[in-house]
């Protein structure tokens, strides 16, 4: 099976030891390969998933400088308190990496709409509201698509129903950031704050229509979405190959955490499918069995 090369070049400081760089868009853009797509439409496919895999990168910026930032905080306070003294850690510039982070995010799902419509030749709007439906219910744009195309128990459309959720409440707290007091509400942080004898760690919430939220950890959070986002991208192409393979016993595997390159850990491959791949081992062994009768005889 043929096997593509593909070389990058350079366009940030992360190389593919960044799953987002390994499965966002060297796998991808392999994946891309083995749909039926025009050589004009793969090699336009292959530039916008470039792109959005940027994109990610700028939502895992964000995260990363609050990390650093969070550790560095939490070292500070200990040698202080070890010193005898006593302050309260303080996470800087959270207020603007949060926000940062949540519009690269609307732009990153944005952005995925394009290369959807390329791989399925679809024709949906090119905005983030495709993938969840502001009346609170699972058939976004997107999934009632995928099930008018494929079917409402197919893999894509279950994908796209089941991630809708999430989506939703990350797009709405984008909204709240940029017009608090709308209809998503006024999103709320709070930064390191005293909880009893300690320190609460970073949290938001979406307050709305005068209810307050529940809140959760901040940090935990954006890690959450960051790898939503990413398994989202790479599943809708994965999806791809399977809904329109080059040859009709192709298939994707995901491959083990434990047994991905650490150098490149993408997470899909392509292969035979089971069936062939049946047909293939019986004829091996047919041919070993022809083989050892012929050397006894």
């Amino acid at each position: 099976m043929r096997q593509p090369v593909f070389v990058f070049q350079s366009v940030s400081n992360h190389g593919t030891l960044n799953p987002i760089v390994a499965r966002l868009a060297v796998q991808n853009v392999e994946l891309l390969e083995w749909i039926d797509l025009s050589k004009s439409e793969r090699e336009e496919t292959s530039k916008l998933l470039f792109d959005l895999h940027r994109r990610l990168l700028r939502c895992y910026d964000c995260w990363s400088r609050l990390q650093e930032n969070n550790r560095d905080t939490i070292e500070k306070t200990k040698a202080i308190w070890g010193k005898g003294c006593r302050t309260m850690p303080y996470l800087i510039n959270m207020d603007d990496d949060v926000e940062n982070f949540l519009t690269s995010a609307k732009q990153y799902l944005r952005d995925l709409v394009a290369p959807f419509n390329k791989i399925f030749r679809a024709t949906l709007k090119e905005d983030a509201s495709v993938f969840w439906d502001s009346k609170g219910v699972d058939n976004s744009d997107a999934a009632v698509w995928s099930a008018r195309a494929y079917g409402d128990d197919h893999s894509l459309t279950k994908t796209l129903r089941g991630d809708a959720p999430w989506i939703a409440e990350l797009i709405k707290r984008r909204n709240a950031m940029e017009h608090p007091g709308g209809r998503c509400g006024t999103l709320i942080l709070e930064n390191y704050r005293l909880a009893g004898p300690t320190f609460a760690m970073p949290s938001w919430r979406r307050d709305s229509a005068g209810t307050k939220g529940n809140s959760s950890l901040l940090l935990p959070d954006l890690d959450h979405y960051l790898i939503a986002m990413l398994e989202l991208g790479e599943e809708i192409v994965a999806q791809g190959v399977k809904i329109r393979p080059v040859h009709e016993h192709l298939d994707v595997y995901e491959i083990p955490a434990d047994k991905r390159d650490r150098s490149n850990p993408k997470r899909f491959k392509v292969g035979l499918d089971t069936f062939l791949s049946e047909k293939l081992a019986e004829a091996s062994t047919r041919l070993d069995r022809s083989s050892n009768v012929a050397s006894e005889g």
